[in-house]
């Protein structure tokens, strides 16, 4: 740990090995210090650490990995493992970006990361990655690779669950959340969350037994542990696997139970937008646009109690479901002054995304071949990225046919090879 420290430190003082030790010890007997093969002596660490621009104790207490840094580590991890809206900010500014043990320091750094993540907060998650993430990313991105402290471990495990589930890579989560788990206590309040993440997991991922298997497990333990709390995020997970399973009235009925059961629930508010989300969506998807269409109004009503800068948060996303009710029932005209309405207060890239995807529908509907080809390259490599089957079905197909029209065969070919993978993918 003492080597990868030593290069962050360099690297941000650009200053090179050579320089760093020159006229204090020989570059080959530095290098034995880093393997760790002789241990660093304070004096030397002082005047390193003074090229540095570090305290002596930032070298030498490195790689303390005691009783008593361990349990630090462990108690920020349990702090942060929690939704976002669970932790109070000030709790989060609390935390020191800085700390003698890289163990502590590290864990810090990736569960903030996992906060402004799901705050949506791009600036300061770009931020922090640029600043120090990337780098011990890069040394120690591969939990399975390499022995780190186990809350370090749990840390980065969770760190890599939330990267691939932003970016729909389910595989990866359910090696990560597998691993994770077996690092957890079973039936405590993050094995109860991992729980729901490998549901969620094993659903993307075509496990269909698996996901049942675990539900039922998982929802057993609660009812015997009588853990109520957790009855409405099982319900919404639930909801999920039965909607992939074709059952629309089970999927809507779980919903209804997570509803029920909120009363029980500590974050009420991430709940009642999951429940509504998935709602209006399922409802959506189904063609039930009527349904979807009261279900939106009923969740406009319900944010009404809430406070003013809640509203504008949930704008957007409303907005969203609003322009794809539109889009389902042909609806150019609304769709049009939902989409104006949603770009001029999109605050995600995910949401500036989706508007200029219903700007590339529009234009199609209304044959600007020439407008609809500009938008959908906008947005399909977003779509791309995130795997987004849905989005990428409509941009692939609109964009072979218009090609088509064109006579661009060559373009209008690679598209439809793009659609038929997408397809036998996900049918």
């Amino acid at each position: 740990m003492l080597k990868e420290r030593i290069e962050f430190l360099s690297k941000r003082k650009q200053i090179s090995r050579k320089d760093l030790v020159e006229g204090l010890v020989t570059q080959a007997h530095f290098a034995n210090i880093l393997a760790e093969r002789y241990p660093l002596p304070e004096d030397l660490a002082e005047s390193i650490a003074e090229r540095l621009g570090v305290s002596s104790s930032y070298l030498l207490r490195t790689a303390v990995q005691d009783e008593q840094t361990l349990a630090r580590a462990e108690a920020i991890f349990v702090q942060m493992s929690v939704p976002a809206s669970a932790i109070p900010e000030e709790t989060v500014h609390a935390l020191d970006d800085r700390d003698d043990s890289l163990t502590v320091e590290l864990t810090t750094a990736l569960m903030k990361a996992v906060y402004y993540q799901q705050l949506n907060d791009a600036a300061a998650h770009e931020y922090i990655h640029i600043s120090y993430l990337n780098f011990y990313l890069e040394k120690y991105g591969r939990p399975d690779d390499i022995q780190l402290p186990r809350p370090l471990t749990k840390a980065l495990l969770f760190y890599k669950i939330q990267y691939y589930r932003s970016k729909q890579a389910y595989v990866d989560v359910l090696t990560h959340v597998t691993r994770l788990s077996a690092l957890t206590e079973p039936g405590s309040e993050l094995w109860l969350s991992i729980q729901n993440i490998q549901i969620e997991a094993y659903i993307h991922t075509r496990q269909y037994e698996d996901a049942k298997r675990t539900f039922e497990q998982t929802m057993k333990h609660v009812y015997d542990q009588r853990l109520f709390h957790r009855l409405s995020g099982l319900y919404v997970a639930y909801s999920g696997y039965c909607f992939t399973m074709g059952l629309l009235q089970e999927a809507l009925s779980a919903l209804s139970m997570a509803e029920a059961n909120l009363v029980y629930a500590g974050n009420q508010g991430d709940l009642v937008t999951a429940i509504a989300n998935n709602r209006i969506v399922m409802l959506t998807m189904s063609g039930e646009l009527d349904q979807a269409q009261a279900e939106i109004e009923r969740f406009e009503s319900l944010l009404q109690g809430e406070t003013n800068e809640t509203q504008q948060a949930m704008k957007p996303l409303l907005l969203v479901y609003r322009c794809e009710v539109a889009s389902a029932r042909k609806s150019w005209g609304m769709l049009a002054q939902s989409v104006d309405q949603l770009l001029s207060c999109a605050v995600t890239e995910d949401q500036r995304m989706n508007a200029i995807f219903y700007q590339s529908q529009l234009a199609l509907a209304h044959g600007e071949q020439d407008t609809f080809i500009t938008q959908a390259l906008a947005c399909l490599s977003y779509f791309e990225s995130v795997q987004q089957p849905l989005r990428l079905e409509s941009l692939y197909e609109g964009l072979a046919v218009v090609s088509e029209d064109q006579r661009r065969y060559k373009e209008a070919a690679g598209y439809y090879r793009k659609l038929v993978y997408l397809l036998r993918r996900t049918k």
